[in-house]
């Protein structure tokens, strides 16, 4: 499981139409984070043949979405930063402080595996 706080890569899983496309990693940026979740950053195998709106999930061991955001590339451009990720269900949580909810995203992070990107309409 990739909880340490040293890592700094995490693996993207591709489906067979899209690996020629996305990275087989994204770097976890630890200096910027957005409530505690760290920035992502990753490049494209090739330019974005048109802007394109990429959504990340995280999963955990099972396979399970439980982080995700979205960031843009521009057309001709290879690098993107997904800057928002939100913990999934974290609603639930609304009664909390931002301390504890901050500390709940952790935890939610904590529990990474790999990331999935893919190309939004």
């Amino acid at each position: 499981m990739h909880n340490s706080s040293t890592d700094t890569t995490l693996p993207v899983r591709s489906d067979t139409a899209t690996k020629h496309l996305f990275p087989s990693h994204l770097c976890i940026d630890p200096e910027q984070h957005c409530a505690g979740i760290p920035w992502l950053r990753g490049a494209l195998l090739r330019s974005a043949p048109q802007s394109l709106r990429l959504l990340v999930r995280i999963h955990n061991r099972a396979g399970i979405p439980i982080v995700e955001g979205t960031g843009t590339v521009a057309a001709g451009q290879r690098e993107f930063t997904i800057a928002e990720l939100r913990p999934l269900g974290i609603e639930a949580y609304a009664h909390k402080s931002e301390a504890e909810r901050v500390e709940i995203a952790q935890r939610i992070w904590s529990r990474r595996v790999f990331g999935t990107v893919s190309a939004q309409e």
